[in-house]
């Protein structure tokens, strides 16, 4: 640029002209402007630098949390085949042994011993694999059978003394046995899905899970025969009522 005042040659930062010593106006403002834009530098870089460290924390938290999603996505995955494996084992056990089981469950349901059905399924874990499917029907009524007969037992002894088995009331107890009368009676319906568990053989036994859990009834709880055998026919709700009735008058 030049000089004012003497035209030569001048720098704009020079605050005075070299040559003839007169003040360089531009100077001035152009100090004034640097030292606003080393300001603005400044205060930008500072909140660049601010925003990139909060960038950082998010993107590691985010990191973090992603790396932990995924493990726990790699831990559910391997359980759930660890267990598919595990089903599988026992399904290749329970066929390498399927003659074994269904000759001693065999000779249970010719026993008719409906407890010692039950188990020995729980005894062998037979429950529900696929190469007993055949016996659904068989294993769910001596399941029913087992636990009216244990509902019974609690409730007899609940008629001695009334502080037995604090946590169950006796009415409780009797809709738990509705229920199960119930389910043992929905075990003689055949299912089309699965026809092999509803054989003449397999339902005669049922009828015989059936026949003694009415006998029960009416010898402990007050059902008369012509009662028992309604029950079959009846919804759970309607049996529950029945036996709620009956025991209050054996009582």
């Amino acid at each position: 640029m030049k000089c004012q005042h003497c035209g030569n040659n001048l720098n704009i930062e020079e605050n005075y002209c070299p040559y003839c010593g007169q003040p360089n106006p531009f100077a001035v403002k152009h100090q004034e402007a640097m030292r606003r834009f080393e300001k603005d530098y400044e205060r930008t870089r500072k909140d660049v630098l601010e925003q990139s460290s909060r960038f950082n924390r998010h993107t590691v938290r985010i990191t973090i949390l992603a790396v932990l999603v995924a493990l726990i996505a790699a831990a559910a995955v391997f359980l759930i085949k660890a267990d598919d494996i595990r089903m599988w084992r026992m399904e290749k056990r329970m066929e390498a042994r399927a003659e074994v089981h269904r000759e001693a469950i065999g000779r249970l349901m010719d026993d008719r011993d409906y407890l010692g059905v039950y188990s020995y399924f729980s005894q062998n874990d037979i429950w529900f694999t696929d190469a007993f499917r055949d016996l659904d029907t068989v294993s769910d009524s001596c399941f029913q059978y087992r636990q009216f007969y244990t509902n019974l037992m609690m409730l007899r002894a609940k008629k001695a003394d009334p502080d037995a088995y604090r946590y169950y009331s006796e009415s409780e107890l009797l809709e738990n046995m509705a229920g199960e009368i119930y389910r043992i009676n929905e075990c003689l319906k055949p299912q089309s899905y699965n026809e092999a568990a509803y054989t003449p053989e397999k339902m005669a036994f049922v009828e015989g899970v059936r026949d003694r859990v009415e006998t029960m009834a009416e010898s402990y709880l007050g059902l008369s025969r012509e009662e028992a055998l309604a029950t079959r026919e009846m919804t759970v709700a309607r049996i529950n009522v029945l036996l709620e009735d009956s025991y209050g008058e054996e009582s």
